[in-house]
């Protein structure tokens, strides 16, 4: 396991040299630091070193990698081998969100094509293209090869993109991308798929190192860059463990990206159908932005930077729950196709009635966090 501390301790080091940077960066411009620690949404002016976070776990990452590439332990390099081809795939997207992160104007079109293009690479030099969906209709239509490429193209992207989507507070998207590379870990233990256990493991030392920074305080985030790498990176591996497993199920992938994936979907129909927007203009209409505001800020009201941190730490962990909720059933079972569709539909209905009763200042009262009266 030497190579998971290894992922940490690369990520960590990258993502402290990267606050430094963003520290000396504004010395001159404290009114920008300021604002990005006390603001519970990110502003939109907040650019370059603050939002590097995935450079330390892309760091992380290939050290590991390579450095795994020289031991001689069963399956040591054909994990390593798979995880480089892996970052390499991951270029286009990783490139396009860094330029994001630092540049800011990079259209959406640019960035999901750019998603695209590392999908294909990846199918490419892995092999890892979505050939089966478990759905009997479906099987003969997937068997061709032009509609395998672009179904695996468009979901890698709209995974890669759902992970960015998510991304809107402190530990957040990290932490969910924590719990379902657990699950990946585990569903290729029990498959005695090696490199794929590596590989998801690996990224959870990453991401890891990432997250003591990132978690509670917002010392830094994980950036568009980030975002992209680490939805790619699941994507991929979810690909690699059907395709690789005929045992585990093509459900599984769903349902333990569940939170992600029915956030993205619900977030398309709630701007196209109900607000009549395009579905890329951002909004604060997420379930975590309404957690945020419904559930958390009774506990801590102030308009106090610090209090805005709190408030924003003590988000995450609901959403991680959420996340939960499809990932435990999913690892449980991985092999039963039934079970995981029944556990896809169970997981809508129930985002939709806890999203609607929070839109409706409905929560049930223990879900608020609240302030203890003084006696």
């Amino acid at each position: 396991m030497a190579f998971i501390f290894a992922a940490l301790a690369v990520s960590l080091l990258v993502t402290l040299l990267l606050i430094r940077g963003n520290l000396t960066r504004n010395r001159n411009q404290r009114h920008l630091f300021a604002t990005r620690r006390a603001g519970w949404v990110r502003p939109a002016h907040l650019r370059g070193y603050g939002r590097a976070g995935g450079v330390g776990i892309a760091a992380g990452l290939l050290v590991s990698l390579l450095v795994r590439l020289g031991d001689d332990a069963p399956g040591a390099s054909d994990a390593a081998r798979i995880g480089i081809l892996l970052l390499v795939s991951a270029v286009p997207v990783f490139c396009a969100g860094l330029i994001e992160d630092f540049l800011q104007g990079l259209s959406i079109w640019l960035r999901l094509g750019a998603a695209v293009c590392s999908a294909a690479v990846a199918g490419y030099l892995l092999e890892a293209w979505i050939t089966r969906i478990d759905i009997a209709m479906l099987a003969s239509v997937l068997a061709l090869p032009v509609v395998a490429v672009f179904f695996t193209c468009f979901a890698v992207a709209g995974l890669a993109n759902a992970f960015n989507l998510i991304d809107g507070f402190n530990g957040l998207a990290g932490g969910v991308a924590v719990l379902i590379l657990l699950g990946i870990a585990y569903v290729a233990f029990k498959s005695g798929d090696i490199a794929v256990l590596a590989c998801a493991l690996t990224a959870v030392g990453a991401i890891t190192g990432f997250m003591l920074l990132n978690y509670p305080r917002g010392l830094i985030y994980m950036g568009d860059g980030g975002a992209y790498l680490i939805g790619f990176w699941i994507a991929v591996l979810l690909i690699l463990l059907v395709s690789r497993n005929p045992g585990v199920s093509a459900w599984f992938p769903v349902l333990v990206c569940s939170y992600p994936i029915f956030e993205t979907l619900f977030t398309i129909y709630r701007r196209v159908v109900i607000r009549r927007s395009h579905p890329g203009l951002p909004d604060v209409a997420h379930l975590h932005h309404l957690v945020y505001k419904r559930l958390v800020r009774w506990l801590i009201g102030t308009h106090l930077a610090v209090h805005r941190t709190q408030r924003n730490a003590l988000t995450a962990p609901y959403l991680w729950t959420v996340a939960g909720a499809g990932v435990v059933p999913a690892t449980l079972f991985w092999n039963n196709t039934l079970a995981l569709q029944v556990g896809c539909a169970a997981f809508a209905v129930g985002y939709v009635a806890v999203y609607s009763r929070i839109a409706r200042f409905r929560s049930p009262r223990w879900l608020v966090l609240r302030k203890a009266r003084d006696d």
